[in-house]
């Protein structure tokens, strides 16, 4: 297939290596210069537990040229959705299918201006990766890619298939809000706690509060999500959570909202706990949880170089 893939961040690259090296054609679209440099002038440099190795990926900066791809994943920060959308728009032709990975709420609604209905597709994946500099990602830990189409099934399983065929641990679901909302669910918890606590997954474990804590930050998802027709499983959420703990699942890998936070980005926290302490007002239900991690994330973000790393002036 030809495949643009909107968004060359650490996931974005990660699904990009493993599509060219089952041989699709491949090109990685993003805002970063230096990123772009590297990856045309040294390859992408992806480091995993077989070592180094560099891949020959094409890239170029936003936009993109009028040249339809066959699909378009989009990897863009939810904050940047509505803007990487237009200006990946040209890649989008008569066919194109359009796939979402993203975190947080309000992707798919950001897209359909660009893309009708029974051509996009949605879910979510959680591969541990990171971006380690320009043209270099860190692939930590195994994951699973789900995504569903808001169409007709038959895009879903083709997707399915090309996906796994690159090496890709995929399902396909009949029901991708359920599956984005659970994601969103699991990083409420995850993402926000390990941000503001600026630790790795796997030091949730030492917190013996840790799941009376998800428990509350879990109840008002699950409250939000009914009144919008979705079902979440908090115990289930909870469960896989805790699955991640381990060192040969995700233990060792940075939440992605703190590695914007390190790396000086805006986080997506108003996609995630802020988008449900907002959905959660216009229903009238309370959620003075993610209401309040909200605030101390976005306190993080507001004092970046301010940071008292030590008691000795």
């Amino acid at each position: 297939m030809k495949i643009t893939i909107a968004g060359a961040g650490a996931m974005g690259c990660r699904f990009g290596a493993a599509l060219a090296e089952a041989g699709h054609d491949v090109l990685l679209l993003d805002g970063w210069p230096d990123h772009v440099v590297a990856l045309n002038t040294h390859g992408l440099t992806v480091t995993d537990e077989h070592g180094t190795r560099a891949i020959r990926i094409p890239a170029r900066l936003f936009p993109a040229e009028k040249d339809p791809a066959d699909l378009l994943i989009v990897f863009a920060k939810a904050t940047a959705t509505a803007e990487v959308a237009e200006a990946a728009a040209p890649a989008i032709g008569p066919e194109t299918l359009v796939l979402t990975l993203q975190n947080g709420l309000g992707n798919i609604e950001a897209l359909l201006p660009h893309v009708p209905r029974h051509r996009l597709l949605a879910g979510t994946t959680t591969l541990g990766t990171e971006l380690v500099g320009p043209g270099h990602i860190r692939a930590l830990g195994s994951g699973e890619t789900v995504l569903g189409g808001l169409g007709p099934p038959l895009h879903a399983e083709r997707l399915r298939a090309t996906l796994a065929a690159a090496s890709l641990v995929v399902r396909a679901a009949p029901d991708p809000l359920a599956v984005i909302w659970a994601k969103v669910a699991f990083n409420c918890v995850m993402n926000s706690l390990c941000t503001i606590a600026s630790i790795p997954v796997s030091a949730l474990a030492l917190y013996p509060g840790f799941d009376e804590l998800a428990g509350s930050i879990l109840d008002e998802v699950a409250a939000v999500a009914t009144a919008e027709g979705v079902t979440v499983d908090t115990a289930g959420a909870l469960a896989l959570m805790k699955a991640q703990f381990d060192p040969a699942a995700s233990g060792h890998h940075l939440a992605s909202t703190l590695q914007d936070l390190l790396a000086g980005r805006p986080t997506e926290i108003a996609h995630l706990n802020g988008a449900i302490a907002t959905r959660a007002a216009a229903h009238g239900i309370p959620a003075p949880a993610n209401a309040l991690i909200t605030q101390l994330v976005q306190l993080l973000e507001a004092t970046r170089g301010r940071r008292v790393a030590s008691v000795h002036p």
